[in-house]
């Protein structure tokens, strides 16, 4: 059975997912580092109008100085966060609605953080790109785990956000299709048929 015909690829335990994918949880010390402004950081924010928006988006801009990702979330799920931000600039101020700010705001807020930190979204064109980088990884290794971390690497490197678990799992999945079929090609090229049935008999 081909890679791709298997079930999703395990490629990395609980712990290492969570540590890679799940939102940041800071200690009050990591909240003190995490949470300051710079003063580009601050100029963006005073074009956001409501305190709710300009609180969303110095939290996400902390998640992301972190994980360099993006997370989806209500402000009532992270409040030990949102109590240190309306504390440290926004002089206490009470928010009565603590449900996800809307969609269109959320990724305003995102493209912003983008350019202001030269990173870009993964798009088709950069999904591309990992793929080579991808196939040049499966020849010098098949493990999955190893393949896995050269696409962070190369992401972190490239300044490029990371696509979620299942379509990174997708993408390691077909580099290692790729590498099991040019493989296959060259015994094909170089084997004869007696030789390349005696091997699949001894699989």
């Amino acid at each position: 059975m081909g890679v791709t015909e298997q079930k999703r690829l395990k490629i990395l335990s609980e712990d290492e997912l969570e540590a890679i994918y799940s939102r940041p949880h800071f200690t009050n010390e990591e909240r003190s580092n995490y949470f300051s402004l710079s003063q580009p950081e601050k100029e963006l924010l005073q074009t956001l109008r409501s305190i709710k928006s300009q609180v969303y988006f110095v939290l996400q801009l902390e998640y992301f100085k972190a994980k360099h990702q993006f997370f989806t979330f209500d402000l009532h799920e992270v409040m030990e966060d949102l109590q240190y931000v309306l504390e440290q600039h926004f002089d206490n101020s009470k928010i009565a609605d603590l449900n996800q700010i809307n969609r269109f705001t959320r990724l305003k807020q995102q493209y912003l953080i983008l350019e202001l930190f030269d990173y870009c979204d993964c798009d088709a064109k950069e999904r591309q790109k990992i793929m080579l980088r991808a196939h040049k990884t499966v020849a010098v290794c098949s493990k999955p785990v190893y393949i896995f971390r050269e696409i962070i690497h190369y992401l972190y490197e490239q300044r490029i956000v990371a696509p979620g678990y299942s379509s990174m799992q997708k993408m390691v999945s077909e580099a290692l299709t790729y590498e099991q079929n040019r493989l296959t090609a060259i015994m094909q090229d170089h084997l004869k048929q007696s030789d390349i049935e005696a091997l699949n008999r001894s699989f």
